[in-house]
């Protein structure tokens, strides 16, 4: 098989992508491995999980389990937006090759999710809830990522996510209560 080489403009893009890759494999490596921070994040990423398993309701579990992967699926989604668009960035990250932060991405929100989705089962309630989430998110978990050097904003003002963790979880929850209802109504 044999070699094809890019357009000029193509190549160009290429070369800085994999200085860019170099640049912060290195950085990493040096300055992110098993710092504190490091270990920080890999607690976030194990210890929600964890909790969860004991504190799930397993007679709801698909139901429960698909609001933790839509959120997860949105969150990855809108952190690689964010990430991509230079609005935010990471100091630090568990795995260097990845752009979002996982440990927030794919354990503490969704973990965080599905559990007031477990517990707050009226509207108003989960409203309330997820009211009290969002503020805790973006006026101290986002202050605290920020002081520690895991979250840096470019683009971004932490009171944007506010808004936007309670729409997410209106919109989350009304998916999941038309899909369990036309669920029930197709038996």
């Amino acid at each position: 098989m044999s070699e094809e080489k890019f357009p000029e403009p193509l190549e160009e893009v290429y070369l800085a992508e994999r200085i860019l890759l170099e640049s912060n494999y290195h950085y990493w490596i040096e300055h992110v491995l098993f710092t504190f921070n490091w270990w920080f994040l890999l607690a976030l990423t194990i210890v929600p999980w964890i909790i969860w398993f004991r504190l799930v309701d397993r007679n709801r579990l698909l139901e429960i389990s698909f609001i933790g992967a839509i959120v997860a699926t949105t969150a990855i989604i809108l952190d690689t937006i964010g990430t991509s668009l230079q609005l935010w960035s990471y100091g630090y990250k568990l795995v260097q090759m990845i752009s979002p932060l996982y440990p927030i991405d794919l354990s503490l929100l969704p973990v965080l999710f599905m559990l007031l989705y477990q517990w707050f089962t009226t509207w108003k309630a989960y409203i309330i809830s997820q009211t009290i989430l969002a503020a805790l998110g973006s006026f101290v978990a986002e202050p605290l990522f920020i002081w520690l050097g895991i979250y840096i904003l470019h683009e971004w003002e932490i009171y944007y996510s506010f808004p936007i963790y309670i729409a997410l979880a209106i919109i989350f929850k009304g998916l999941v209560e038309k899909l369990k209802a036309n669920q029930a109504y197709d038996k």
